[in-house]
């Protein structure tokens, strides 16, 4: 072991004081096997020479946890690898993550052109902080491309805001075309692929310019992180960056330090949700008791072509289905589960359910979540890395019992 710096004890004599500043430090010659988490909120400069030189950047180093740390750097470097961008950014929730990137990506007064179905959370972002900020918000429906286009040149938008798999129907945005058509009209095209993951998918790579993740979900894998990302470009991240350290929003050390250890796994994971996945979908086309499966893998989905070219892998763990009936029918089949729980989050290692007219939709009136296409009984079921038989058997079970209990839907 090596000692970082001398004992600065020697002239201690007060006990009082001792307790404050007894023992040492000691930092191994050799690197850990598994990164340390690093929970200082601050850190010692050697002279004020070294302040300079840190907060300039000319060398390394941390300052104060709200600056970030060195396990939300670590966690950093690893995303931007994976997701091939210069930078990236941790923030302290997904919509932390999306507020910086839309925010540095506007001026003032500037409107927001943004696909028609988008997570609940965001739409409530963009219709109340943003919108009292001038910043209009025009929705369009991503998959018709000419109205696309004229929104963006007629309101003269500097932001596209998509998700690549939309929550929770997973439609597939078409991101090549729609990178080409926000750059003929000067405009910045911002996913949310927390749906895929940059396993699955890798939007840069098709000219997106920023991409955001909700970390608590497949990139953290376990049910254990509240966090965000956003990835580009230096030149688009370093606004991005101190936008949220004025916000006091940076991603936590020990957030960035869980979350860094599930995204080792990602890459075993993201296959198995996704055949669990398409499997589970398959099964739930032949259940009388539901009214649609929404899932790109079957061969009846609309963008089942554009799903397999920009998904070769699978789609994800996303499965979202409408059960005959209404609200009741609803509550009998998710009381009669028994394996699979109730959860308001996705992407866990366990396959949970969410209602989503209840959570991520909730904030939106029934009318906004009609025209969406998200119903009254329609369910998101996130499958995990279970046997697909197991998760098939639960859903199985439940619809008998429910049917039991409630008698067939009207």
């Amino acid at each position: 072991m090596t000692v970082d710096k001398p004992a600065k004890n020697a002239q201690i004599h007060a006990d009082g004081t001792l307790a404050v500043h007894a023992g040492r430090f000691l930092v191994p010659s050799n690197p850990p096997s598994s990164p340390p988490l690093f929970q200082a909120s601050s850190y010692e400069f050697s002279d004020l020479t070294d302040v300079e030189d840190i907060y300039a950047g000319k060398r390394a180093g941390a300052i104060y946890g709200r600056y970030g740390g060195p396990n939300g750097g670590h966690f950093e470097t690893a995303v931007a690898e994976l997701e091939g961008a210069s930078e990236a950014v941790g923030a302290a929730s997904g919509m932390a993550a999306i507020a910086a990137a839309l925010t540095t990506s506007l001026g003032p007064g500037e409107p927001i052109v943004c696909a028609s179905e988008l997570y609940g959370g965001t739409t409530a972002l963009l219709e109340n902080d943003f919108q009292l900020n001038g910043h209009r918000r025009i929705v369009v429906e991503i998959s018709d491309h000419q109205a696309v286009g004229a929104a963006l040149e007629s309101s003269g938008s500097p932001v596209l805001y998509v998700e690549a798999l939309s929550n929770p129907l997973l439609h597939v945005a078409d991101l090549p075309a729609l990178a080409d058509i926000a750059h003929a009209a000067g405009a910045c095209l911002i996913v949310d692929a927390t749906f895929a993951s940059p396993i699955l998918c890798r939007p840069l790579h098709y000219g997106v310019d920023l991409v955001v993740h909700s970390v608590g979900k497949y990139l953290g894998g376990h049910g254990d992180v509240g966090a965000g990302v956003v990835s580009g470009s230096s030149a688009r991240c370093g606004p991005i960056r101190q936008w949220l350290i004025r916000n006091g929003a940076t991603i936590p050390h020990f957030e960035a330090w869980l979350a860094l250890r599930g995204l080792r796994t990602l890459g075993l994971r993201m296959p198995r949700h996704s055949t669990n996945a398409a499997a589970v979908a398959t099964y739930l086309t032949t259940v009388p008791a539901v009214a649609h499966v929404h899932h790109p893998s079957l061969p009846g989905h609309q963008q089942h072509a554009l799903a397999q070219r920009l998904y070769p892998l699978g789609t994800g763990g996303i499965v979202a289905f409408d059960l005959l009936g209404d609200r009741g029918a609803v509550d009998a089949f998710v009381g009669s589960l028994e394996m699979i729980a109730i959860v308001h989050s996705l992407g866990e290692v366990a396959t949970t359910i969410s209602y989503s007219a209840a959570s991520s939709h909730r904030l939106q009136s029934a009318d906004e979540r009609r025209r969406q296409g998200v119903t009254a009984a329609t369910l998101r079921l996130s499958c995990g890395i279970e046997d697909a038989r197991d998760i098939i058997a639960d859903l199985n079970s439940a619809f008998e019992r429910s049917l039991q209990h409630a008698g067939p839907a009207a």
